[in-house]
């Protein structure tokens, strides 16, 4: 296994190195897949296009031969995009998902794609075809979902970052129990192009995963052409939390490692602004489920019509799976557990109205970002089964005001009480770009992880 080094150390390595087997690609493709990480990888040998003689080439571009995984619901050209199940085996895009044409352009590699729940329906990352990710920081726990595959492979070394997608948490959950950290970018930052949808709405983003939000900055500063911000002095950060929110419904080990980062952050200089959220932030999970579960079908079928291998529609894609995402989908995204239209569009103006109350919530509290868990629990045990029992619309209650009001979230980890990892999430305001938000949260990670 690499150790966790940063992806800025290694960027000031490569600069230092020749083109051999020191190289930062040579030794990630040595990286044995004990987590179940892949659902496939590249090949190696002397006709492989990812061979020296290709890297060299690349010498001298900004992430030259710096390795990177790719949730297997994102287009890669070379890879089939699977979504996590057997009857997408054929599905071999003919370009790049346009993050990934980006990062080729600079000269990063992917070395292969990563697991996750198919069809990216389900939070444990438990494949019936390409096995149960296990958690690198924890084996017996969750790696959570849906994107387990992308947060255990960079918690476990198997490359420097990862591109998933994030629709109700399925990059900040995984990263929270992964013990690594996250970044949601809502359109135009990263597009959705080529990605297997939940939604068709605007709700599935794609996003980054690494081991800090420094890497993530700085990879953020190298796809969109940018300086990075310099980090910002504490006494300039104005971050509020809600005891209705931030602090409510929260396990002990959770609470504590809450409070301590708030305690850090006020002792370096930063001002706390304790003020309520609206009722509405409350209401997120279950809007966005009922959203997902209206739009999923045709969405879905829209996405296979746009393809020219394989099932050209979702129940025909399912019609010979008993696996329980499949069996989940046909009950509650089919007719006639499907959500009434009626239910749909309420969930839309719920969804409508969070995305209003959160522009309110940061005009009246004048803060930067609201700080609060990724999640209110610590990773569940994984049972025999590959699930755990807990309340699904509990796990995303806190990832889903950022998703139904599309705006930029992060999060980082640091080690609780209990030594699972705890993740501490940054809704940031709608008014502050993405450098800012960056510079901001990396700032607030610093402080919290000193």
């Amino acid at each position: 296994m690499l150790s966790k080094k940063s992806l800025r150390q290694a960027l000031e390595q490569s600069t230092l190195v020749r083109m051999d087997a020191s190289y930062p690609f040579y030794k990630e493709i040595d990286w044995v897949d004990n987590y179940h990480v892949f659902v496939n990888r590249i090949p190696i040998g002397p006709e492989s296009d990812f061979s020296g003689h290709t890297a060299l080439k690349r010498w001298g571009w900004p992430l030259s031969g710096i390795s990177y995984i790719v949730k297997d619901s994102i287009d890669v050209a070379g890879f089939p995009t699977t979504n996590g199940t057997l009857a997408l085996s054929n599905n071999y895009p003919l370009v790049d998902n346009s993050l990934v044409a980006r990062l080729r352009s600079l000269g990063a590699i992917c070395i292969g794609k990563a697991n996750l729940d198919e069809m990216s329906y389900g939070w444990s990352s438990g494949n019936p075809y390409f096995g149960q990710v296990v958690n690198p920081v924890y084996p017996h726990h969750s790696p959570g979902g849906s994107s387990g595959g992308c947060a255990a492979g960079v918690a476990g070394g198997a490359a420097y970052f990862a591109v998933g997608e994030d629709t109700v948490g399925s990059l900040r959950i995984p990263a929270a129990f992964c013990g690594v950290s996250a970044y949601r970018a809502p359109r135009p930052g990263f597009a959705t192009d080529g990605v297997c949808p939940l939604t068709s709405s605007g709700y599935d983003q794609i996003g980054l995963i690494a081991n800090t939000l420094d890497d993530i900055s700085l990879l953020d500063s190298l796809i969109h052409e940018y300086e990075e911000l310099p980090a910002v002095e504490p006494i300039d950060l104005q971050i509020a939390v809600a005891a209705n929110f931030s602090l409510a419904a929260l396990t002990p080990s959770i609470e504590e490692s809450v409070y301590e980062a708030i305690f850090k952050l006020s002792a370096a200089g930063a001002r706390i602004v304790m003020q309520e959220v609206p009722a509405s932030f409350g209401l997120a999970a279950h809007a966005l489920a009922t959203i997902v579960n209206h739009e999923l079908l045709e969405a879905f079928n829209s996405y296979l019509g746009s393809r020219s291998q394989g099932p050209v529609t979702l129940e025909e894609l399912l019609e010979n799976s008993d696996t329980s995402a499949a069996n989940k989908i046909r009950a509650l995204a089919f007719p006639p557990g499907r959500p009434s239209r009626r239910a749909y569009e309420r969930a839309q103006t719920v969804a409508g109205e969070i995305k209003r109350d959160v522009v309110d919530y940061f005009n009246g509290s004048k803060c930067q970002v609201l700080i609060h868990p990724t999640v209110g629990i610590t990773s569940p045990v994984i049972s025999n089964r590959n699930e755990f029992s807990t309340d699904h619309l509990a796990l995303a209650r806190h990832v889903s005001v950022s998703s139904c009001a599309q705006t930029i979230a992060m999060n980082f980890s640091v080690t609780g009480p209990g030594v699972l990892p705890v993740g501490i999430e940054m809704l940031c305001s709608p008014d502050i770009d993405h450098k800012h938000a960056l510079a901001i949260c990396r700032t607030i990670e610093t402080i919290v992880k000193r």
